[in-house]
């Protein structure tokens, strides 16, 4: 199997909780994108059993985060709200005092594909129920009691409600995706997160590569074939694959109907290249290599 894919189902995970001890609160979680050798991006696969809750709730001052509800059903809070989320719902959490987490149903385990940025200098992570925060930097301190909850219900958005548009491909023609992009209406702006589909038969993209940012892929439902340099793999719905940043060019070729979600980090300054046909895409602007 190729090094950037990832089959969480065929592993355990880890249980959690890691850093605390907080009733109620239990989850078993794949990190997925780090397992593909991702490093500038978390994302995970977390199953949480009712009547847990995933985490404690919590925010971060600085990094963005968000959800997709793969299965299940449950309940996210998110400051002084409390939103039902189902298969199929997408919640963004920018930065800031907007503390959250997500709670299964009494009768059936929920299951998520979250991510988020990692390693940005003087992060803190406040848990507002313990009383305390944490720092990559300093560790654990006592914290006092903020002001009031911020939060906002257009942070949650089914995917059926996102818009829908048809993109075809400016370098790679047998490239048509019809694609829901889901981070810019619920607050996400360092982060793409994208809901997509391509019929059997076409390209998921042209074969490419990023210089500066990392992208993933989860396969929802269907079959490809995966395409990393010269390698080749098929791969299927429940697959993580994490591409770095200046990994060998990729793409896939659907075999099936593909649904799969599709994220990476927005970088003005990224540029992406295209070997086959000889050009590269700085900004908005396609240029010969």
């Amino acid at each position: 199997m190729l090094d950037c894919v990832v089959r969480y189902s065929e592993s355990d995970g880890e249980k959690r909780t890691r850093h605390l001890d907080a009733v109620g609160v239990a989850s078993r979680v794949w990190s997925v994108a780090k397992i593909a050798g991702l490093d500038q991006m978390g994302v995970s696969v977390r199953r949480i059993e009712p009547p847990n809750a995933g985490t404690a709730r919590h925010y971060h001052e600085i990094e963005e985060e968000w959800a997709y509800v793969l299965s299940g059903a449950g309940v996210v809070r998110i400051g002084p709200h409390r939103l039902d989320v189902r298969a199929g719902s997408f919640v963004a959490f920018p930065p800031g005092p907007r503390p959250h987490h997500f709670v299964a149903d009494d009768d059936s385990a929920i299951v998520l594909l979250e991510g988020g940025e990692r390693h940005r200098d003087g992060e803190v992570v406040h848990y507002v129920d313990l009383g305390f925060r944490l720092s990559r930097e300093s560790g654990q301190h006592s914290d006092e009691p903020g002001g009031p909850e911020q939060g906002d219900a257009d942070q949650c958005l089914h995917v059926s409600a996102a818009e829908a548009f048809d993109f075809q491909h400016p370098v790679e023609p047998r490239s048509l995706r019809y694609i829901r992009s889901l981070h810019t209406a619920t607050g996400l702006s360092r982060q793409a997160v994208r809901w997509a589909q391509v019929r059997a038969g076409s390209l998921t993209t042209a074969f490419h590569t990023h210089d500066r940012t990392e992208e993933w892929v989860y396969i929802l439902e269907g079959s490809a074939e995966l395409r990393v340099g010269d390698e080749r793999q098929a791969v299927g719905a429940g697959d993580f694959i994490g591409h770095r940043a200046g990994s060998a060019p990729h793409c896939m070729e659907a075999a099936t109907e593909l649904t799969y979600l599709m994220g990476g980090q927005i970088d003005v300054d990224d540029v992406v290249l295209y070997p086959e046909a000889a050009l590269q895409l700085r900004g908005d602007t396609l240029v010969p290599l």
